[in-house]
């Protein structure tokens, strides 16, 4: 069944794949619909799907809070109030915006920060976790597979074979968890078991965690009005209408599915002792100990559909930032270089973090830091100019690795002095 799913994503993404100009390759020509848009915005989200699930067990439902509330209320207000701005303003990419107004350097800096944040790294680690436990590979020849397979489609089809594989994919997704959720009811209860059964704090709002760190993934989940893969959609989509609608519906189905994914996750809280795991994640654990065969071989697919939905995406819009804002474009530097590119660095970051939530968390802060405040203004404020918009960028960085440095002085989490320095240089006028 799992080969047979790799099979059919392949030649789904290869289908007519060749058949488009340079214009539908990235940008499907400007012309995305409603249908398209809900589904590659919604499958794109969830890349992190085994972190939600290890989280949820070791905190149980402030999982919610920080990965659900903080980012459907971003999305609302980016749907509302600059997703149309972005798409009638007829600029590519967020760098380019940079660029118009501050010049090719504030462009370049740019591009290196929403490189790292639109990085496969993260959801790479987390195909290569199930890719291992499958198939009971090496985690080099996870990785390589990962990229090679991920790359393989879009390197011909660009967005054309991105929207056609979503479609699938987001059936397989919810269709997995659906599965397992209905499994562990009818096998050990509902509502009353959980209460009864979860470990302390994991039914409150804010669990065990310190009420800073949580707040501060109020401020990160900002960095959505920044999202690379966002802009791309929004830019793509055929008009204003289709991104309202679009992400409302979205963040509906984020909603439902956040329910069927924490809800998981609270049963193996519930079910699983800690050192039982031996860390495996919660939701593989699950599958193995509980699901029937056909049962958890359609888990698996959802799995690794919401990854691989996630995946191609960031390698894409990764590839068209190096392509187009990073590399002079006298030196032709062509986006199915750039995928490559990205396929190497990729792979660099990805052998160097041991969680997910660590890549999400520091270049999360770091980038929404930098950019945030300065794009926000180029946005509602297109005639106020910051005097010095390179350092502006750069100091945030700065002040960020020096608070990793030390440790988080004074047990202030690491987006609040960028923010805090970002604010004060962005109000320096020219």
């Amino acid at each position: 069944m799992i080969y047979t799913y790799f099979i059919i994503i392949l030649l789904v993404g290869l289908y007519h794949s060749k058949k488009s100009n340079q214009s539908e390759y990235l940008y499907l020509s400007r012309k995305l619909t409603l249908p398209s848009f809900v589904a590659t915005i919604v499958t794109t989200w969830y890349g992190g799907i085994l972190e939600i699930g290890r989280f949820s067990y070791l905190n149980g439902i402030v999982t919610w809070l920080i990965f659900g509330f903080f980012y459907y209320i971003s999305a609302i207000l980016f749907a509302l109030y600059i997703g149309p701005k972005l798409n009638e303003n007829n600029i590519k990419s967020i760098p380019q915006y940079f660029n118009k107004k501050y010049g090719a350097i504030s462009q370049k800096i740019s591009a290196i920060i929403l490189i790292l944040v639109s990085s496969p790294a993260p959801y790479l680690i987390i195909l290569s976790t199930l890719l291992i436990h499958i198939f009971d590979i090496s985690l080099n020849n996870a990785m390589i597979f990962g990229i090679i397979f991920s790359i393989s489609y879009i390197y011909s089809g660009g967005i054309k074979s991105i929207i056609k594989t979503d479609i699938i994919q987001l059936i397989f997704m919810y269709m997995g968890f659906f599965i397992m959720l209905i499994y562990l009811i009818n096998n050990f209860g509902g509502i009353t078991y959980l209460i009864n059964h979860v470990p302390d704090k994991h039914l409150s709002l804010t669990g065990n965690l310190p009420i800073g760190y949580v707040l501060s993934w109020s401020l990160i989940s900002l960095i959505t009005f920044i999202d690379p893969n966002i802009f791309h959609r929004t830019y793509s989509s055929k008009d204003i209408k289709t991104i309202k609608k679009g992400f409302l519906i979205s963040v509906l189905l984020w909603f439902i599915f956040d329910i069927l994914t924490i809800s998981v996750g609270l049963y193996a809280s519930a079910i699983i002792p800690s050192h039982l795991l031996n860390n495996m994640n919660p939701y593989i654990y699950l599958a193995e100990e509980h699901l029937p065969i056909i049962l958890k071989n359609i888990f698996y697919i959802g799995l690794l559909s919401i990854v691989m939905s996630t995946i191609d995406s960031f390698f894409f819009v990764s590839s068209i930032i190096v392509s187009d804002d990073l590399i002079d474009k006298k030196n032709k530097f062509n986006n199915k270089l750039a995928l490559i590119l990205i396929g190497i660095i990729s792979y660099v970051i990805a052998i160097n973090f041991s969680f997910v939530i660590d890549i999400w968390y520091v270049f999360g802060s770091i980038a929404a830091s930098s950019i945030l405040i300065p794009f926000l203004l180029m946005i509602f404020k297109p005639n106020k100019t910051i005097k010095y918009p390179n350092t502006t960028l750069l100091m945030p960085i700065l002040v960020s690795f020096i608070w990793i440095y030390f440790e988080y002085p004074y047990n202030i989490d690491l987006m609040y002095p960028g923010i805090f320095i970002s604010s004060l240089l962005s109000s320096i006028n020219e």
